[in-house]
């Protein structure tokens, strides 16, 4: 009786939003209709129109010069005979929230049943928009919202100082709009998700059954402690997500807050028919650890921080395109727009193409590692030369003999105590390696030949102690308050490889400490580069007494880059995420691949057509490639710059030391196989080097076609036999430069 009764106060209310909606306009992106049913209008920036309903909390975003109608909640939602239950219900919700009670028992919740329906929002007009505050009393949250357009973007954000919560619950994590733009069945087009180098997610995929795509922005958190490795492939390095649907699309920035933001995208057929993408704000960390380890009152215990913001708000932005640009090159070229307009980068001249200029090259040397030796049977730790000051010199002179004077030199392991040391914040250099005297030697070499030398410098993991940091007083804490000590993991079970080097994560502030001593250093020295390790490329709480999270570390990041850029100016990182693109020379370790979920239809590369014209990009070692044909193939596809990762000695030097896995790095017997990859490389890339990509499209099976802004186009062919493009042939693992 009690669900009789349930189902029909459900459809009652079905009934009541669908009048209140006005069935006049179809919710997908089409031609636009004045809004009616209760929406008033909020403002009107020249080129979009934004409507309110107070009634429902619903939104209408009209793009005027199109006619595109964007709702924040399906209009046809009461015909969906797939969604049941509170999955009804959430399609007509502008907020999930997911939070857990003192027991970390997990709960969830929609505003349109724990909110709109329990308590009107209050709402008010503000400039360019209005501002929404939901209550849900049941749960105890108050969660503001404003909602305001400018120019061709909506930007909707959550107020953090307003957030209010009740002590038996807390937050966990807030999904902003997670509708809006929702596709049917009937609508074509497909989801924008940034997984490494991109990947679209087609409309009515019919993979409900497989995992959606749910990623936390610029990966997980690495204070907690991970007993085994996720097996992913790529990570999420850039805040950007899209849909395109019919003949529009749009894009979406998250402005700010991205340090602690997820994504995910749904298609039809697993909760309702609709595809939607959308990002939440994540407030909580947990973590699940292990007392009494391999005794018999073992047990797993799972602790979670407290709901943190960061006191930062969660801005999304939203940018509408059409036709031509309503795809993801379109996307990218507006967010390449945004990284000029917003973060103020500037398109790159120092590597653009010039005529009988070769492209540029990265080649990465590992100067010296540790490794255990005996004396008379005595054990003892030295520094294994690998690539020395003076072999690093010769391999340059050697390189430039043969037309790589575009050359940029990048060294591991040079500090003293050679790679996994101390954290260097001077340049007090190795001594097997050739010392202080050698080390300036060699800059001031590559320095004459017009070499761009690179001493790379990790400022985040701390090996050892020493340099005025310490594992007691600058580390990052986890959950358990203890220091965060961190393990690489085995390839062949994911587990903690406990036979290598640890090592702690130094405290956000000590992180800036050490960049701006190194970078002041470098300066004094006459230097003019420095690779900065690990600070691009992951993201961490400091979960000490009145915790830190990972907002407020990479606002402490960002000031500590910008100190950095003005010390030194060039600066390059590898695996680098969006957050080190404004202080940044170049970029190595690119992601030209996406991970190839299950979910995913079709890799793209995005992040490179977003980055062309603005930045160098380098790629990862391409003698570490498992199929280096297809991987040079990727370079000229993507208009990326090749690099190498080598050592200057006999690799049987590796044995026994933690570099053992560079299988393939002996600089004298591979040069020939470089050589030749670079003159392939550079007779493909030499007209389109630093230019910025228009165009990229899959013309068939394994082929596809990069169109360059100076009007070349590349075309690739990643099949064991000839392609035929039009009246052209492309050869088998091979291209052709138009």
């Amino acid at each position: 009786m009690k669900l009789r009764i349930m189902i029909a106060f459900m459809m009652a209310m079905l009934l009541i939003i669908a009048s209140s909606r006005g069935l006049v306009t179809s919710f997908a992106a089409g031609t636009a209709a004045a809004p009616s049913g209760g929406f008033q209008r909020m403002a009107d920036s020249g080129r979009l129109t934004l409507d309110y309903n107070p009634a429902t909390a619903e939104l209408i975003v009209t793009d005027t010069t199109s006619g595109a109608i964007w709702r924040s909640n399906p209009v046809d939602l009461v015909d969906d005979k797939l969604a049941k239950g509170a999955k009804k219900m959430d399609l007509s919700s502008q907020l999930l929230l997911d939070y857990v009670d003192d027991q970390n028992k997990p709960f969830q919740l929609n505003s349109f049943t724990g909110s709109v329906k329990e308590k009107q929002p209050e709402w008010s007009k503000v400039d360019g928009g209005v501002e929404v505050t939901y209550v849900f009393p049941k749960a105890g949250f108050t969660v503001p919202v404003r909602y305001t357009i400018s120019g061709d973007a909506l930007s909707a954000v959550i107020v953090s100082d307003g957030i209010k919560q009740q002590d038996k619950f807390k937050l966990v994590n807030i999904s902003l709009l997670p509708f809006f733009g929702a596709a049917g069945s009937a609508d074509e087009g497909y989801l924008f998700v940034p997984d490494g180098s991109g990947a679209l997610i087609n409309f009515n995929n019919m993979k409900s059954s497989y995992k959606s795509f749910n990623e936390r922005v610029y990966g997980g958190d690495e204070a907690l402690d991970y007993s085994s490795k996720v097996d992913q492939k790529e990570t999420v390095r850039l805040p950007v997500y899209g849909m395109k649907q019919n003949a529009s699309a749009f894009v979406a920035v998250i402005h700010k807050g991205a340090y602690q933001a997820g994504i995910t995208a749904e298609v039809s057929g697993k909760n309702n028919s609709y595809n939607n993408i959308f990002s939440y704000l994540n407030l909580v960390e947990f973590e699940t650890n292990v007392l009494l380890e391999g005794t018999l009152n073992e047990k797993q215990v799972t602790r979670g921080s407290t709901s943190m913001t960061g006191g930062m708000d969660y801005e999304v932005k939203y940018f509408f395109l059409h036709e031509a640009d309503a795809d993801y090159n379109g996307m990218a070229q507006r967010y390449r727009t945004y990284l000029q307009e917003e973060l103020g980068m500037r398109p790159g001249t120092d590597n653009s193409a010039e005529e009988g200029k070769p492209i540029p090259l990265l080649v990465d040397f590992v100067g010296g590692v540790n490794k255990k030796a005996t004396f008379f049977g005595i054990p003892y730790n030295t520094v294994e030369v690998l690539t020395s000051f003076k072999d690093a010199e010769q391999a340059a002179s050697r390189m430039q003999e043969d037309n790589m004077t575009n050359l940029s030199l990048r060294l591991e392991g040079w500090a003293s105590g050679g790679a996994k040391g101390e954290v260097p914040v001077s340049l007090d250099a190795e001594g097997r390696l050739g010392g202080d005297k050698g080390f300036k030697k060699l800059a001031k070499e590559l320095a004459a030949k017009g070499v761009a030398f690179y001493p790379v410098v990790d400022p985040v993991k701390l090996y050892e102690g020493g340099n005025g940091f310490s594992k007691f007083a600058d580390t990052a804490k986890g959950i358990s308050r203890a220091p965060v000590l961190k393990y690489d993991y085995r390839l062949s079970d994911q587990m903690k490889n406990k036979a290598l080097k640890r090592w702690y994560l130094l405290k956000p502030s000590s992180v800036n400490e050490a960049i701006n001593r190194f970078t002041a250093a470098a300066a004094k020295g006459g230097l003019e580069h420095v690779s900065l390790q690990t600070v691009g490329t992951m993201l961490y709480s400091d979960f000490k007494r009145g915790s830190q999270p990972k907002n407020v570390t990479g606002t402490t990041w960002e000031s500590g880059l910008k100190q950095g850029q003005s010390n030194l100016g060039g600066l390059m990182f590898d695996k680098p995420n969006a957050y080190t693109f404004p202080y940044a020379d170049s970029l190595s370790d690119v992601p030209l691949f996406a991970s190839g979920f299950d979910v995913e239809d079709e890799e793209v590369p995005f992040y490179s057509i977003a980055l062309s014209g603005l930045l160098p990009a380098y790629s990862e070692p391409i003698n570490l490639s498992s199929m280096p044909k297809r991987y040079l193939l990727k370079l000229i596809e993507t208009g990326t710059f090749p690099a190498y990762k080598f050592i200057a000695r006999d690799s049987a030097l590796l044995s026994h030391t933690e570099y053992d896995f560079l299988y393939s790095a002996d600089f004298d017997l591979l040069y020939d196989d470089m050589k030749e990859q670079y003159e392939y490389l550079n007779e493909a890339l030499g007209e389109v080097a630093g230019v910025a990509i228009t165009n990229h499209m899959k013309l068939q099976d394994g082929v596809y076609r990069t169109t360059f802004e100076n009007g070349k186009s590349a075309v690739v062919n990643y099949n064991n036999e000839m392609a035929a493009v039009g009246a052209e042939s492309i050869p088998a693992l091979g291209y052709l430069i138009r």
